[in-house]
This record gives structure tokens, C-alpha cells and sequence, in this order.
């Protein structure tokens, strides 16, 4: 008895593995079309919101300067949160998986050369992040028509 369960158990792993390929091959799952967007929930520390847009300037400068545009920035009269902000995933949700993303290193250059070194423009991302009392990250997407 137990050498036929030990049979019909094999039987049962390897049936899979002959018909899987073939039927792999024959359809590949189109993507959806959809932009891909970062969106970030921003409540300011107190009295701490103007320093941020300044901040929030220099930064669209850095996107101006190479070309890139799509950003929405809300700023936002009732609720809880002071900015909502999208960020195009350029990428498109793969962006997620990279272990560098070479974009992001060519703004890093672009902003550094544009603040005075990599030096400074570290400090001023801590400044930013000190700038907020509270941040919520999230995915998001807009079906392309």
C-alpha cells in the first residue's frame, strides 16, 4: 500500500511539469495600461510648510532642468494632510523592483550640481524630511484611455 501512494504521488507531481511548458508558450499575459504614480500624503510640522515649498521649488527646478514633468502636487484645504503629491513611476510598477534606479541617480546628480555638491544637497533632503510631522506612502495607478 504504501509503495502505491508512493507511485500515485509521483505520478501526480510529474504530470504537471510535462503539459505545463507548452501551455506557457502559448499565451503571454498582456499588461494593463496604466500610469503608475508614488503618492505621498504630507502633514507639515507646525509652521513648517512654507520652508517646504521653497524646498519643493528647488526640486521642480532639478525636474525642469532634465525634462521632466507630471508631477501633481495638491495643496490641500481640509483634512488631515497638508500636500497630497503624485509622482509619476516612469518605470512603471517594475520601478519597484529595481535595486538602483538610474533615474533617480540622475536627478541625485542633477540636483547636487545645481545646490553646490552631494554634500549639501544631502542636508537639504534631511532639512526636508525634518520639515514633516507625519508622511503616508502609497501605489497608485491611472488607466490610460
Amino acid at each position: 500500500m504504501k509503495k502505491l501512494f508512493i507511485a500515485a504521488a509521483f505520478a501526480f507531481v510529474a504530470l504537471p511539469f510535462t503539459s505545463a511548458p507548452a501551455a506557457a508558450q502559448s499565451t503571454a499575459p498582456e499588461l494593463s495600461k496604466v500610469d503608475w504614480y508614488r503618492i505621498e500624503l504630507i502633514k507639515w510640522a507646525p509652521g513648517k510648510g512654507e520652508r517646504a515649498h521653497e524646498l519643493i521649488e528647488m526640486f521642480e527646478k532639478t525636474d525642469k532642468e532634465l525634462g521632466l514633468t507630471g508631477v501633481i502636487d495638491f495643496h490641500v484645504s481640509t483634512g488631515e494632510w497638508d500636500s497630497i503629491v503624485a509622482l509619476p513611476m516612469r518605470g512603471g510598477i517594475a520601478q519597484m523592483g529595481w535595486a538602483n534606479n538610474p533615474e533617480d541617480k540622475k536627478w541625485d546628480e542633477a540636483f547636487a550640481r545645481q545646490v553646490g555638491g552631494m554634500d549639501k544637497a544631502k542636508l537639504l533632503w534631511a532639512e526636508f524630511d525634518s520639515l514633516i510631522a507625519q508622511r503616508q506612502r502609497h501605489i497608485g495607478h491611472i488607466d490610460q484611455d
